[in-house]
């Protein structure tokens, strides 16, 4: 099961910072088998997005390699795969969280 140490690091942290979308990490909540990131943006309709971390590792093809499945709640067709070493660098999974929100439908 993941775990994510530091959570607190990405509280406050900027996404999509240099365009008029940005939002800021209000925080990242742990539950028993996700992790809930929570979003906001005040030049948004829709001012809070949530994020989810899926915590089970999923097994692909390749036995070796295992990844994490990260999807916005709202839109649960735009998600990513990601793999341990994604997560636990921050800018890498900043960069996660941007592109699920400039993925389109």
């Amino acid at each position: 099961m993941l775990i994510i140490h530091n959570r607190s690091k990405l509280k406050g942290e900027r996404v999509l910072s240099l365009t008029t979308d940005g939002y800021n990490i209000e925080g990242v909540y742990e539950y028993e088998d996700y992790y809930q990131i929570h979003i906001r943006s005040k030049d948004k309709t829709i001012p809070d997005e949530s994020l989810i971390l899926q915590r089970n590792r999923h097994k692909p093809n390749n036995p070796s390699n295992y990844y994490y499945t990260l999807y916005n709640s709202n839109e649960p067709q735009r998600r990513l795969n990601l793999t341990k070493g994604m997560i636990k660098f921050k800018d890498m999974f900043l960069h996660s969280i941007e592109q699920i929100l400039q993925m389109n439908n």
